[in-house]
């Protein structure tokens, strides 16, 4: 039964296993599968949740943060909560702070309205860099002549032009 819910790399190691004699038991075959495709114990998840930082979107922290969050046992649903409000970006979590959210669950649904919130306010266009003009105009002479006593020297600036 198990085998039929189980797909791609999982499945291999089941069939291999299962072909060596290997999972003689439930038990041996849960330690198997701990080990296998379990975190490992060499590294500190909750140091890592705690670490944690948003810096894509919020569904994305949400993933990172549950995946993580699932490595780690024993902390208490209000722990869990501070930890990830303090990990959003500081525009979400000083909005998501006022509305005092009491779960998890609510917490996540309120970060994702006020990500859209702020995409929704900020310009859709980037906004035009004022232009400083630095031509420089000889003075017009009347006759469109250029007198003999002056060289034609101009120094003009040179503005370098980038594809933006």
């Amino acid at each position: 039964m198990v085998a039929f819910h189980m797909k791609g790399e999982a499945l291999s190691w089941f069939k291999w296993m299962h072909h060596n004699n290997l999972l003689t038991d439930w038990h041996s075959f849960t330690r198997a599968l701990e080990l296998r495709f379990g975190p490992s114990s060499y590294t500190n998840h909750q140091a890592e949740l705690f670490k944690l930082q948003q810096h894509g979107s919020v569904s994305e922290y949400q993933t990172r943060f549950e995946k993580l969050s699932n490595c780690v046992i024993g902390l208490s649903s209000d722990t869990i909560l501070n930890c990830f409000i303090s990990s959003l970006q500081p525009e979400i979590r000083r909005e998501l702070t006022i509305l005092h959210p009491y779960s998890i669950s609510q917490a996540i649904g309120l970060a994702k309205l006020i990500e859209d919130k702020i995409k929704d306010s900020k310009p859709k266009y980037p906004q035009p860099q004022p232009h400083n003009p630095t031509h420089i105009h000889p003075p017009q002479n009347p006759n469109n002549c250029i007198p003999q006593h002056q060289p034609i020297t101009t120094h003009l600036p040179i503005k370098r032009l980038t594809p933006a």
